[in-house]
């Protein structure tokens, strides 16, 4: 039974995916206002930011909550894995887990970061500026605290380990997480407003996409340097990664993260120059769709790959 509760379960691999996507959903708010929508030059440029600044808090919200949400869970997860499914949760059990351990240590900052995060999310529609920026204070502690109970917290200098990570995942944010927040909040939002000629609709999609390329080319560099560096600490070498489980299951992410680049350099090149025409905002979806798909994979075998062991172990 508590085979299908341990560290490797579906359920655990569950629970870090949502962890995961929120981590990289709320960087990418943040970086889609501050490094996307404000360096948008295109038709109805103050609309546009004003429409994006009332839809944008309540995907903070949500994720908030639901990053609370997955840490309880996360809580019990670890609990079965610890002690069994044959033991009940009790006081004393759930003390040990959070009050004398590293991991519960790595617990109470993620799940106060995220209350804080959906406790503030209802003053960000009043665009006040340090509200803005506490939430993205809390936001990056949240993400940091991911890797404190992965392989960084094993490795021989553990906060050089967690700070690669946590640019890595900085940088899966400001590129798949702020394209992911394009979709479903910059443009709805541009779409929205009351000018809505057919054309002015295309060309403000095409600003806020010339405005994303620059910022997600510098995110995906950064995603790329730091998955480079953390595999070759893990791997110690080229043959693992062939030879051991973990190895092929890193593969089988840089299968999936190979598409997102091939879609992404596909919008790069083909799509965005014929971008302010309506075929090409078609286009553009299902491009977007593809890209995002295979990037909810990433995070999946990702989730797996954090808990398997490395080769050597």
């Amino acid at each position: 039974m508590e085979s299908y509760f341990g560290v490797e379960s579906p359920a655990f691999v569950a629970i870090r995916a949502v962890l995961s996507i929120c981590s990289i959903c709320l960087l990418g708010a943040f970086a889609l206002r501050w490094a996307v929508v404000a360096r948008y030059v295109g038709p109805d440029a103050e609309g546009v930011r004003a429409a994006v600044d009332e839809r944008l808090p309540r995907w903070i919200d949500w994720l908030g909550i639901t990053a609370v949400a997955a840490s309880v869970a996360r809580l019990i997860a670890q609990h079965a894995a610890v002690f069994g499914t044959d033991v009940a949760l009790s006081r004393d059990a759930v003390a040990t887990l959070l009050f004398r351990s590293g991991w519960g240590k790595a617990w109470w900052v993620a799940t106060l970061a995220a209350v804080t995060i959906t406790w503030i999310a209802p003053r960000l529609r009043q665009r006040s500026g340090v509200a803005w920026v506490a939430s993205a204070a809390a936001t990056l502690l949240f993400v940091a605290s991911q890797p404190w109970s992965g392989h960084p917290a094993a490795a021989d200098v553990p906060w050089l380990a967690t700070s690669i990570q946590l640019l890595h995942l900085i940088g899966a944010g400001g590129w798949l997480g702020s394209l992911a927040l394009l979709t479903v909040v910059a443009i709805p939002a541009a779409k929205s407003l009351e000018v809505a000629e057919s054309r002015s609709v295309d060309a403000r999609i095409a600003g806020l996409v010339r405005a994303f390329s620059p910022t997600a080319l510098a995110f995906a560099a950064l995603l790329a340097t730091t998955g480079t560096v953390t595999a070759w600490r893990h791997l110690g070498g080229l043959l693992p990664l062939w030879q051991s489980g973990y190895g092929r299951t890193l593969l089988l992410k840089l299968g999936f993260l190979s598409i997102v680049l091939a879609a992404g350099v596909y919008n790069w090149r083909r799509v965005r120059p014929a971008l302010g025409e309506p075929h090409a905002t078609v286009r553009l979806r299902r491009s977007s769709l593809v890209e995002l798909t295979a990037a909810l994979l990433v995070v999946v075998v990702t989730a797996v790959l954090v808990a398997s062991p490395m080769p050597g172990e």
